[in-house]
């Protein structure tokens, strides 16, 4: 543990402000005058618990909309019984103008709330057993899990009994409010399907098997913009609360409070090692770990999510909530229907959508029928079914687009233009960078951003594409940067249209992506959206492809090459060469020019596909930037 003691040490020498508040304040102080604040109201309120520490309690303040407050709920691996739902939506109802937001941490989020009636509010939700504590700052947040846990056939080990006991080693304990150097995230499954973004977190516990028995593989350091590390350590289930909490004291001893954005477990990781911290938490402990299995995570858990068969032979129904948008009468509508037409049990999940538990099928029809059902649809098309969006400008300060709506316009786009759509594509949009909105595991994942564009200021999106969550897990790549809000839904159909017409039967996106995306660069796969794109908007009729003339390719000069191939065929109605290898044509003439063959095309155009098709190796493009310069002035 030297290097551990050493490295926090030096990056511990100089405090950050918030580390140097909680010395001057306390969590405490905050929450002892909550009822004072609410007698006396906004304006009584001091900064440094307005804007820090009632946070540690879920009560954030909005600027957005003054004098208000979001009220973060606490909903342990999303699971809300009858009572608790029906009391969400009532107190969203009276206090909160009816709106819920469904979180991406199986949790939800009341808002428009008056300090006045918070402490009202809070009583009402602990009266049903719900909790807003430590929902905020730098504490252990919500765990999430498999929201089909102890239910689904592909469930092999239930995980409720665990996550509560990892949840009560800290929960509502002052040793633990606010004590660590950052926000710490946890995540728990037992199901071969991985239903819960299991790799996204500071503490990652998946399901893994070991000569023959069932437990838990570690990974740890997850965040936005950082799939979790392997820590080579299997545990048994009882093991898993041993390890959290040495784990967490290991994390608030040693972990670092100097740059608030460099504090993260994963950064305490990358300084001195996964072997190091294991190590450390193994002395903190007074235990060893058996080394890792074999991860247990080789599917998403499906593509028709509509109603999922439980392993008592009733049904878990979908219930498809655009961007998590919810309210307090359809949540009180939802409830009373799980309890006369199922076993009374709301799951909640991390794309912001919910299950009714429990439904025979006989009642599966008349749950369907439901007036709620006509808002948020049990089966809806395949851009909506795994929709994620944060909050955007409208809730959150950080925000940089409105995200939330835009999430919900570009998939009724998509819906239209593609009605029949089938398989699994999952749209995870950030309104910012912090990536409260998980982008970076998204199939097509967008991310909010403002540009100058001809002088002017621009709002706009990063699309990144290709993020995983099966097997491991893995983050996706920046596709295209700085596309403007109201054109990223064209950009997008060229990347679907290609899916939809290249997919096998039953295909989810994430397996099109590792089948055939990950053959192509992704400087490639940009290219063929911007061309055909553009060759939209300046009326030609011409697109490109993905097929053999591009897959599989060992140079960006290589790919150039085949969707000049394509191009050329596609104008002239013959091929360039009689080979489409460009190894292959060193012993045959140059191409004619389109034009001299009948092709009407700008000259400019021309000139383009030919130096994509030359034999010429010094005429060629190598790159594809090269081109895309060129057609930018088209």
């Amino acid at each position: 543990m030297e290097k551990l003691i050493r490295v926090s040490q030096e990056r511990n020498k100089k405090l950050n402000k918030i580390e140097l508040l909680k010395q001057e304040h306390s969590p405490q102080e905050a929450w002892e005058k909550l009822e004072y604040y609410a007698e006396n109201g906004f304006s009584s309120i001091p900064e440094h618990d307005l804007n820090y520490f009632l946070k540690c309690f879920g009560i954030f303040y909005r600027p957005a909309t003054p004098e208000r407050f979001m009220l973060r709920v606490r909903i342990p691996g999303g699971r809300l019984n009858y009572q608790q739902a029906k009391k969400l939506g009532e107190v969203a109802k009276t206090f909160g103008n009816d709106y819920i937001d469904i979180t991406t941490r199986m949790q939800v989020e009341l808002r428009y709330l008056r300090i006045e009636d918070i402490p009202q509010v809070l009583r009402e939700l602990e009266s049903v057993g719900i909790t807003t504590f430590q929902t905020g700052v730098d504490n252990f947040r919500n765990i999430v899990q498999d929201p089909l846990d102890g239910v689904a056939f592909d469930n092999v080990i239930e995980t409720w009994d665990i996550l509560q006991k990892l949840q009560s080693i800290f929960l509502k304990k002052e040793e633990w409010v606010c004590k660590l150097p950052r926000k710490f995230n946890i995540s728990i499954s037992g199901s071969f399907s991985n239903r819960c973004n299991v790799y996204g977190h500071d503490a990652c516990f998946v399901l893994a098997e070991k000569d023959g028995v069932y437990g838990f593989n570690v990974f740890l350091g997850g965040k936005v913009g950082a799939v979790a590390k392997p820590a080579y350590v299997f545990l048994l289930g009882e093991e898993v609360p041993p390890f959290f909490e040495a784990l967490g004291k290991v994390f608030k001893k040693y972990g670092f409070r100097d740059s608030r954005n460099k504090n993260r477990l994963k950064y305490l990781i990358d300084a001195v090692g996964m072997d190091e911290l294991i190590k450390a938490v193994e002395i903190e402990g007074g235990r060893g770990f058996q080394r890792a299995g074999i991860t247990q995570t080789p599917v998403q858990g499906g593509d028709k999510p509509e109603k999922v068969q439980l392993k008592d032979g009733t049904f878990a129904v979908h219930m498809v909530v655009p961007s998590g948008i919810f309210s307090g009468s359809a949540m009180i509508e939802t409830a009373e229907a799980s309890r006369e037409l199922g076993s009374g049990e709301i799951r909640l999940t991390v794309e912001q959508n919910l299950y009714i538990l429990g439904v025979p099928e006989k009642n599966l029809d008349s749950l369907l029928k439901k007036p709620v059902f006509e808002k948020y649809k049990n089966k809806h098309s395949i851009f909506f079914s795994n929709l994620i969006a944060c909050a955007g400008t409208e809730h959150c300060p950080f925000g940089v687009i409105p995200n939330k709506p835009d999430a919900v316009e570009m998939a009724e786009y998509l819906t239209q233009r593609f009605p029949d759509a089938e398989g699994k594509i999952r749209m995870y949009w950030s309104a910012c960078q912090k990536g409260c909105g998980i982008h970076g595991l998204g199939d097509i994942g967008f991310v909010g951003v403002k540009f100058r564009k001809d002088g002017q200021p621009v709002l706009g999106v990063d699309i990144h594409f290709g993020g995983t969550i099966t097997k491991e897990s893995d983050e996706g790549k920046l596709l295209l940067r700085q596309v403007p809000l109201q054109d990223a839904k064209y950009y997008v159909e060229e990347l679907v249209s290609q899916y939809l017409k290249l997919k096998k039967e039953g295909e989810t996106f994430e397996e099109f992506y590792n089948r055939v995306l990950t053959k192509l660069s992704k400087e490639a796969v940009s290219f063929l959206i911007t061309f055909n794109l553009l060759m939209k908007e300046k009326g030609i009729n011409l697109s490109v492809e993905i097929n053999d003339t591009v897959l599989g390719k060992s140079s960006e000069e290589e790919e150039i090459f085949g969707f000049g191939y394509q191009i050329y065929r596609k104008l002239t109605g013959k091929a360039p060469y009689t080979r489409p290898n460009i190894l292959e044509i060193y012993d045959q003439p140059e191409p004619e020019k389109p034009s001299r063959l009948g092709a009407d095309i700008p000259k400019s155009l021309e000139k383009i596909v030919i130096r994509m098709v030359t034999k010429n190796p010094e005429k060629r493009y190598k790159v594809f930037t090269e081109i895309k310069e060129e057609l930018s002035s088209l």
